[in-house]
């Protein structure tokens, strides 16, 4: 049939079969066939079922999109179409939040943008300073009231209400040494993986609300944290642990309640009915019920290996799942794992599929 039968069918069978679609993926496709079956999805991509995250791959020469759910990759989504001044300059690097936004930057010239994946919505923010040219360090996360970045010392911050014509710095922070940056309910949660110190600094005013400093453990070669609500979880993996491959992921783990008066670091054993989804820049927490192919009690993680050939960019992504419970990890089956890809600047980064750009 063609697309103009198909965009004669009566509002309520479209309607009908748009509130059948279960994946974020199919709701968009359906709202991108005509302006009916747009208005006829628009109930269920207000109110779509609860995704699991999917992971962007820098990948080249289109990004691809991985649900780890559906085993399927999708290109580009609906990211801009790049105008043709743009194809003559090198490739933008793109970094996802957990939130759907990703943070696109133009390493000819710093400029910056934020671009909706599963909208094809667009906000341009103020070019960088020169000087996030030279490292690939890259922390950042958005928030309702802006953007904060950091190339590893000191914090950036762009107020988008009213939006800011130019980066500003955070005096407060001026000397901390960023890894990560997570958003969750009005406040940034900065992590500097060197001392395993957090801290959180309010969305708005941009003022320090708290300073968790490390457990009492070796400084490790690796650190990750994850926000959920007012729980906060510290991964660490320490220097001799990769003596055991890649049976052995992250040795230890910590929780706080990061809103309790004095907050202090306590070693867990799990994190009941939830997965934690690690990437080098964000951690968050998914309730798993509902999430056939999701295991609780696990943390998933991308691992990322480059061919034996130097001379190639060939590169490798799979799926780590490390059960606390049993203390070991396990590759997640999927198609990735028989899939080479052309290795970018960039790395993975986990996002959750959404249609609101709120």
């Amino acid at each position: 049939m063609a697309a103009e039968g198909w965009s004669d069918l009566p509002s309520e069978l479209l309607t009908e079969i748009a509130g059948g679609l279960g994946e974020l993926g199919d709701i968009a496709r359906f709202r991108s066939v005509c302006s009916s079956w747009r208005t006829a999805a628009a109930r269920a991509a207000a109110a779509p079922p609860p995704q699991p995250p999917w992971l962007l791959l820098p990948s080249s020469p289109s990004r691809l999109f991985f649900s780890p759910r559906e085993d399927h990759l999708y290109r580009d989504l609906r990211m801009p179409v790049p105008t043709a001044e743009a194809l003559h300059r090198r490739r933008r690097r793109l970094y996802a939040s957990p939130h759907g936004w990703t943070l696109a930057i133009d390493p000819t010239d710093l400029a910056a943008s934020l671009f909706h994946p599963f909208t094809g919505a667009v906000r341009t923010l103020p070019p960088l300073p020169a000087f996030f040219a030279e490292t690939d360090d890259l922390a950042w996360d958005w928030s309702p009231h802006g953007v904060m970045v950091s190339c590893g010392e000191g914090l950036l911050f762009w107020a988008s209400d009213p939006p800011a014509t130019s980066w500003a710095p955070i005096p407060a922070m001026a000397d901390c040494n960023a890894s990560s940056i997570n958003y969750s309910s009005g406040e940034f949660f900065v992590f500097e993986e060197d001392v395993c110190r957090t801290t959180i600094v309010d969305a708005v005013d941009l003022a320090i609300a708290a300073v968790i400093p490390a457990p009492a453990v070796e400084l490790p070669a690796e650190a990750r944290i994850a926000v959920a609500g007012d729980e906060l979880f510290l991964l660490v993996k320490s220097k001799w642990m990769y003596l055991f491959g890649d049976d052995i992921d992250f040795s230890k783990a910590f929780r706080v309640d990061h809103r309790s008066v004095d907050p202090a670091w306590h070693e867990l054993a799990g994190i009941g009915g939830r997965a934690l989804f690690l990437d080098s820049i964000h951690g968050f927490a998914v309730e798993t019920e509902g999430f056939g192919n999701l295991e609780s009690n696990t943390i998933y993680s991308v691992i990322t290996k480059e061919g034996n050939d130097r001379r190639s960019s060939a590169v490798n992504y799979s799926i780590s799942a490390f059960s606390l419970e049993k203390r070991s990890s396990k590759k997640l089956p999927c198609r990735l794992n028989r899939l080479e890809m052309t290795h970018r600047r960039e790395s993975p980064s986990w996002i959750i599929p959404s249609l609101n750009e709120g």
